[in-house]
């Protein structure tokens, strides 16, 4: 089985998240709750958006939307919806193949901040990426947050989600993909590293960076440097620099 979506859903809130969800993948739309006073021209067009695709805007006080969204800025509308559908490792051998050139991937090692994977998501995206690689356990998965912060990206995004990062990072390099990670400690910048190959850029957690195992399996590591103060970036923000240094190059190429 080269995809899996299950029977999970997820709530989406917000104007912007809630049109990227009806753009890309408006036949997941299960239900759609409006406030229930008057509504402004952008939440008037979703729910007739919705009225079209066969579900009815059903009209909440705003305490109720509060509550469904757990005090997040819902901007009148929250949405539920079937959870995007995720790659298994052989769906994600199979795209990366298909690409007709060198691949780039995003491998995430047990990330916990769901804004900081809805903003990786939509950098792999801006960057263009072919996939996200996320282990499917001690990960922190695709939730509303993630999607709100994603803005449309969870769904333009392939995703995989594989039991084991490090098997899956062996398979990737049987396939031609060269696996480098990201740590501060690296002895070289990603300024020296050649980003044209068939790449998976690997990035480690928040707080705890790369494993040991992840490490180990790494073809080459780079640093990001740092000129100010802090000695190092958030995942989000380091994965934005790599992702677009790997797109300038090729670009360059």
């Amino acid at each position: 089985m080269s995809s899996a979506r299950g029977d999970r859903t997820l709530l989406v809130w917000g104007l912007h998240a809630s049109a990227a969800v009806f753009a890309r993948a408006a036949q997941d739309v299960l239900d759609v709750w409006v406030r229930d006073d008057a509504l402004n021209p952008d939440l008037a067009a979703l729910v007739s958006e919705a009225g079209q695709r066969g579900v009815r805007a059903q009209r909440v006080p705003v305490a109720t939307l509060d509550r469904m969204s757990e005090g997040a800025v819902h901007q009148g509308i929250v949405l539920r919806r079937r959870a995007p559908a995720a790659l298994d490792l052989a769906g994600l051998r199979a795209l990366l193949a298909a690409t007709g050139r060198p691949p780039l991937v995003l491998a995430l090692d047990h990330p916990q901040d769901p804004h900081n994977l809805g903003a990786c998501l939509r950098v792999a995206d801006g960057a263009g990426a072919d996939a996200v690689l996320l282990p499917r356990d001690r990960s922190v998965g695709l939730t509303a947050v993630v999607a709100k912060v994603a803005s449309g990206a969870a769904d333009s995004m392939p995703i995989a989600l594989v039991p084991n990062l490090v098997q899956a990072l062996e398979s990737l390099k049987q396939d031609g993909l060269w696996v480098i990670g990201a740590t501060d400690d690296a002895p070289g910048t990603l300024y020296q590293a050649d980003f044209k190959v068939p790449l998976v850029l690997v990035l480690g957690a928040e707080s705890e960076g790369l494993r040991r195992l992840t490490r180990a399996t790494c073809d080459a590591l780079v640093a990001i440097p740092m000129a100010g103060s802090v000695s190092s970036l958030n995942l989000s923000t380091a994965a934005a620099v790599c992702l677009y240094e790997a797109r300038r190059q090729r670009l360059s190429a």
